[in-house]
């Protein structure tokens, strides 16, 4: 490649990949200390028994901290990739540059021009591909949900819950759907969990034999309420790749 901007792209999504890894192992060594508990109630209502989650400590601030570390480098790396393309067509990338996403599309002559201060310098063709990616909500929505996180781990500390429950047996485990910007729950089942809740799963035979399982997930309404946290970030990352491959003839 022509500039090396792309490889400080490179070497700013390696350092998210190095975040997920270590959010991986913090997760998996909370999880081994046994955090959370459930039962499922057959005697009081045989035909609709209730699954009961008798514990479920608090997810500790360290994972929401590397989540965080993860998310910046993620959208950072889109920042790092608009100015190596303000750079490929000769020019200097101003303090405004950065990858444009928004809340909502660019229908107004507002956003028109936050859109274009954000993209100043590059070549057109580019800029028109910015365009066709559609990176607002309702738009591509993986990239809005990366760039809304960054702003609000910027703020506060992200929230991280219980919540995506599957069973080993009986319950069929959550595909990757949504629903607004709540992922999408078995009927019955809370997107997020908390001691003391109980609930029941009409149509899904479940014992007092039955396995469950919990996972971590955000719990930030309008944005990504009960969104498994390993999995979105794989899913930033596989679509952060995508929009480098997708630009990468530019950089040539």
């Amino acid at each position: 490649m022509a500039y090396s901007a792309l490889s400080d792209v490179r070497e700013k999504i390696k350092r998210a990949e190095k975040h997920i890894a270590d959010l991986k192992i913090a997760i998996s060594e909370f999880t081994g200390t046994g955090p959370y508990s459930i039962t499922v109630d057959v005697e009081t209502e045989p035909a609709k028994p209730l699954v009961h989650i008798l514990k479920a400590d608090l997810v500790p601030p360290e994972i929401s901290l590397i989540a965080g570390d993860a998310i910046q480098n993620l959208r950072s790396t889109l920042d790092y990739l608009a100015c190596a393309l303000v750079r490929t067509n000769g020019k200097d990338p101003g303090p405004l540059i950065e990858f444009p996403i928004f809340d909502k599309p660019i229908t107004t002559s507002k956003l028109e021009d936050r859109f274009c201060r954000k993209v100043e310098g590059m070549r057109k063709e580019v800029i028109d591909q910015l365009r066709d990616i559609h990176a607002y909500q309702g738009g591509d929505n993986l990239l809005w949900r990366l760039h809304r996180l960054n702003i609000v781990d910027k703020h506060n500390m992200l929230v991280a819950a219980w919540g995506n429950i599957t069973a080993v047996n009986g319950l069929p485990p959550l595909t990757d759907q949504w629903n607004g910007n709540r992922w999408a729950s078995v009927p019955g089942v809370p997107l997020t969990l908390k001691e003391g809740d109980k609930f029941s799963v009409p149509g899904v035979k479940v014992d007092k034999n039955t396995q469950f399982f919990a996972e971590v997930v955000f719990n930030e309404p309008n944005v990504a309420e009960g969104y498994p946290v390993i999995l979105a970030l794989r899913q930033f990352r596989r679509r952060v790749f995508a929009v480098i491959g997708e630009l990468s003839w530019s950089l040539k």
